[in-house]
């Protein structure tokens, strides 16, 4: 007993450690997880500003006051005075300007600048000429550039202009946009958007990085990007990619700076696991000798049930137990043996009765030989005798014996099925004559669909019995099929006068007083042993309208529909 407690103690202490280490790995990876989303939401702000950017280059780019202007100055025209008038105007009056962070410089073929904004001092030959040197190696000529400017805290973009808006005709200038995105991100990035450090790469060129130190420390940015997440590394980062050609974004923090509120909530939740596991260690030791003591008795008992023994019975006075669980699990032990010796008894007296069924089908199998040669005696006297319906009665009932006999297959094709049929319907209309005339509506695509065999005979016997035997005036049948998915409909209807109400409740009620609907019920149970949704055997009589009889028959190897 003391041994299970020592392994309970064990097993706690192995679950707590875990358990921490478990927990401790899940928060991580929920920092890590916030952390990338407040980086994505960082990636999308600037996102959101680079297109601002575009949109102002696009009016400009469109803009025929800007245009007109810049041919005046490129030109010499008299009137470019007024025009550079309207250009300064349209900057600024025209909402091309909608942010303090934006500056917007316009330049003409000669470098001049024309520039409004809040940033508007101009910019340098040199810094016009990296311009100039990034546009020449860009892919496409409809590609902006993009510059880092002022260390870092400026974000320069660049764009020719020209005559049309695709650079189809000759240039006019540049249009370049300055942007304070140090300003633009302390405004957007608040609260749980101001974690982490943003690095902008174009064309792998660092243009901008919230942690400036960067520029001066390009080891700091390798470290960085060589690191990887998780393990042992001393940062998490996050990557993405800008629908601009060029520019990648990187995301970092330090995981010293993630993970601050750690370990206070990991000693915290260490010590209340400690108290939890000491607390189950003292509950364990209390209950296992109450526990171990009724577990063996019913261990000893469940021995004995393995060994073939369904008799057995657990007392409950002897278990010496008062939970409750015991003793209900007593009870169900007993009701189980129980049940378990019932089934077995049920299955012995099953086998014993299949083993009677086999000799009576050996020795059906033998008796029907004399009936088929005095058969074959009365058709040969009725021939000889010049009564050919006789002979055709004879012929009919031997046919229908022999498939009835027969040992072979459960089902067989409906088209056999019909053949068989036909062979009782000979005979009733010998018999009855003129009464009875029966009609077949089967479409070919249902002729090789499954049925058990000699199914309709007994249904058609039906018919007979209560629509063409219990009256002198003309009866039809008539036999209906069709194919519904993987089912087989079969519908048989009369126009007698209809099975009593009686009859019919006691046949749905599966009361069969006198033998009377046997064969009805019998074929619903063999369908029914097919399976499939739908199965079975229905029956519909009304008074002076007839009796409909349907069979669903789902056929094997598939699933009804």
């Amino acid at each position: 007993m003391m041994q299970l407690v020592w392994i309970d103690i064990i097993i706690f202490f192995l679950i707590a450690g875990a358990g921490v280490i478990l927990s401790q790995r899940i928060y991580r990876q929920d920092m890590e997880t916030e952390t990338s989303n407040v980086f994505e939401a960082s990636f999308s702000n600037i996102e959101n500003t680079l297109h601002f950017v575009e949109n102002i280059a696009f009016n400009i780019m469109n803009d025929k006051t800007v245009k007109e202007a810049l041919r005046a100055v490129n030109q010499e025209r008299e009137d470019r005075y007024a025009l550079v008038d309207d250009l300064y105007y349209r900057l600024i009056t025209g909402s091309l300007v909608a942010n303090d962070a934006v500056s917007i410089i316009v330049t003409d073929l000669e470098g001049r600048q024309y520039a409004t904004g809040s940033l508007d001092y101009n910019l340098t030959e040199e810094e016009q000429e990296k311009i100039r040197l990034l546009m020449e190696e860009r892919s496409s000529r409809t590609e902006p550039v993009w510059l880092e400017r002022g260390n870092g805290q400026e974000l320069l973009y660049g764009r020719e202009l020209y005559d049309t808006p695709f650079g189809g005709h000759r240039p006019l200038g540049m249009i370049l946009i300055r942007v304070n995105l140090d300003k633009m991100m302390a405004e957007s990035r608040q609260g749980s958007l101001a974690k982490g450090n943003i690095v902008i790469f174009y064309h792998e060129n660092l243009i901008y990085a919230g942690d400036k130190r960067i520029f001066d420390s390009p080891e700091l940015l390798d470290s960085v990007r060589k690191e990887k997440n998780g393990g042992s590394g001393r940062y998490f980062r996050t990557e993405g990619e800008s629908e601009f050609p060029g520019i990648t974004y990187l995301g970092y923090e330090r995981y010293k700076e993630m993970m601050t509120s750690t370990n206070t909530l990991m000693i915290f939740f260490t010590a209340a696991i400690l108290f939890i596991l000491i607390a189950s260690f003292l509950a364990t030791a209390r209950v296992v000798h109450h526990i171990t003591a009724p577990i063996a008795f019913l261990s000893k008992k469940m021995k004995a049930v393995e060994e073939g023994d369904f008799s057995v019975q657990i007392d409950r006075d002897l278990l010496d137990t008062d939970i409750m669980e015991f003793e209900e699990l007593a009870a169900n032990f007993n009701l189980m043996t129980g049940e378990i010796g019932r089934l077995v008894e049920d299955n012995y007296l099953r086998t014993i009765k299949e083993k009677e069924y086999q000799i009576k089908v050996l020795q059906a199998q033998i008796n029907p030989h004399f009936l088929y040669n005095t058969l074959d005696a009365i058709n040969w006297l009725a021939m000889d005798s010049g009564r050919p319906e006789i002979s055709s009665m004879v012929q009919s009932l031997a046919t229908l014996f022999r498939e009835a006999t027969k040992q072979q297959q459960y089902l067989i094709p409906l088209r056999e099925e019909l053949t068989l049929l036909s062979c009782y319907v000979t005979i009733q209309k010998i018999r009855l004559e003129e009464r009875l005339e029966v009609a077949f509506t089967i479409p070919e695509e249902c002729m090789d669909m499954k049925i058990p065999k000699l199914s309709l005979q007994p249904i058609l016997e039906n018919s007979v019995k209560y629509a063409a035997e219990v009256t002198m005036k003309p009866c039809l049948i008539e036999i209906r099929a069709k194919r519904k998915g993987n089912r087989l409909i079969l519908c048989i209807w009369d126009n007698g006068p209809g099975i009593p109400e009686q009859i019919l409740a006691q046949i749905r009620e599966r009361r069969v007083p006198d033998n009377t609907g046997i064969g009805l019920l019998n074929i619903e149970d063999r369908i029914q042993m097919l399976g499939g949704t739908g199965s079975g055997l229905k029956i519909y009589s009304k008074k002076g309208r007839g009796t409909w009889i349907t069979l669903c028959i789902c056929q094997p190897g598939g699933e009804s529909s």
